[in-house]
């Protein structure tokens, strides 16, 4: 499919919400309501995906990888544009068709974009959003003696496939970001150990990790290490939150999803990453998460 017929094929697919200028001009155009915040996430053939995926999966895996830093800071989804770049032997209609499908599931409307065809498939999502409860949650928040805690259990995406399918956690983010005992969030792409220390070093300090209370997603292959896998397998997308200490019992008790809240560690003064090791000793951290070369 030509550039021109896989635009016009995308205007057709869509419509723009009331008062919002979308795909037909050089920009879109929307009124934010408030405070909004921004993100862009990239997918690359041959390092999130493989030839493998079916055309459908990697337009929603595009979509979902970026609405889940929306959900992560407390957002409400307001509006998307996508930058794809399609070799000949990829379906690009497919891909769009599972990335609108998906952008759709969460309301979020498609508005613009750019099209391209190269040797290696592509897609760049920005997105946008507002604060769901007033405020967004920041990875920066956190204080010595907050726990850590995730959303779901953790591991084997890649093994199962689910790497394909992210599901952001918008209500349990919108939640999170609607009690004020919630001082830091961060959803978990590049897995636990490396996204627990990028929370604690924004927030300045460290963390001590808790690895046999990490909930370990049965998705992880009984040959494995469950615990290696839960922390350092990545793309699970469940939510990393930082919470007071003292109001821990009534976050647990009035947090209404059917995965538990699980506590994880604690953010430390020290600049040090460190965890309880089978002895209940604290040692070096000694999990590492995935990281982009």
């Amino acid at each position: 499919m030509r550039e021109n017929e896989l635009i016009a094929a995308i205007r057709a697919r869509i419509r723009d919400p009331q008062g919002v200028t979308g795909i037909g001009d050089d920009c879109c155009v929307w009124t934010p309501s408030g405070p909004t915040c921004l993100s862009i996430d990239t997918i690359v053939e041959g390092r999130h995906f493989t030839a493998q995926a079916t055309p459908a999966q990697v337009g929603r895996k595009a979509a979902g990888a970026a609405l889940s830093d929306l959900a992560a800071m407390g957002a409400i989804a307001k509006g998307a544009v996508v930058a794809i770049t399609c070799p000949s032997r990829w379906d690009g209609l497919a891909i769009m068709e599972g990335l609108i499908a998906e952008l759709q599931r969460h309301q979020c409307p498609l508005l613009g974009g750019d099209t391209t065809v190269g040797d290696t498939l592509s897609l760049t999502v920005t997105v946008w959003g507002e604060a769901a409860h007033g405020r967004f949650l920041y990875r920066s928040g956190g204080k010595p003696g907050d726990l850590l805690v995730v959303t779901g259990p953790l591991g084997g995406s890649l093994a199962s496939g689910r790497h394909l399918a992210p599901e952001p956690r918008f209500a349990e983010g919108a939640w999170l970001a609607g009690h004020p005992a919630v001082r830091a969030c961060m959803d978990l792409s590049d897995g636990l150990a490396a996204d627990a220390e990028k929370l604690a070093r924004a927030s300045g300090g460290g963390c001590l990790l808790l690895p046999t209370q990490i909930p370990v997603h049965p998705d992880v292959p009984e040959i494995s290490d469950p615990i290696a896998a839960a922390m350092q397998d990545g793309e699970d997308y469940e939510l990393l939150a930082a919470i007071a200490p003292e109001h821990w019992p009534n976050v647990q008790l009035a947090w209404p999803f059917d995965n538990p809240l699980c506590v994880v560690g604690w953010l430390i003064e020290q600049n040090e990453m460190q965890m309880e090791d089978h002895r209940g000793r604290v040692v070096p951290l000694a999990f590492r998460g995935y990281e982009h070369e």
